[in-house]
């Protein structure tokens, strides 16, 4: 598994979480397409942050309701690859369909 130069620091797991937190489009922060291994442990970083920085809906939901509001991993996700369709269904092939639906 190959990384770009910007991401060594930290890896696909890092380059995950720092697109779901910062919404960056620099391409070096996406996982090649024909490198599954990258692309898991980028969607693992992206997941971990999603866990770690839950949406005021979803804090909202947490202490005062089910737990089960905000915005789902699953959506989290097609709103920041909206650009990259590509990516998006490899990251589905690889068994995206199969995250559990719990939101927080």
């Amino acid at each position: 598994m190959s990384l770009p130069e910007r991401i060594t620091d930290f890896g696909w797991f890092g380059a995950g979480w720092a697109v779901f937190k910062g919404g960056t489009t620099d391409p070096d922060f996406y996982p090649p397409l024909d490198d599954s291994d990258a692309q898991r442990e980028w969607l693992a970083g992206f997941g971990a942050a999603w866990v770690e920085c839950p949406d005021n809906e979803a804090i909202e939901s947490i202490l005062n309701g089910d737990g089960m509001g905000g915005e789902s991993v699953e959506k989290a996700l097609v709103r920041v690859l909206e650009s990259r369709d590509d990516l998006l269904r490899a990251l589905w092939a690889l068994g995206l369909g199969k995250i559990a639906r719990v939101t927080h």
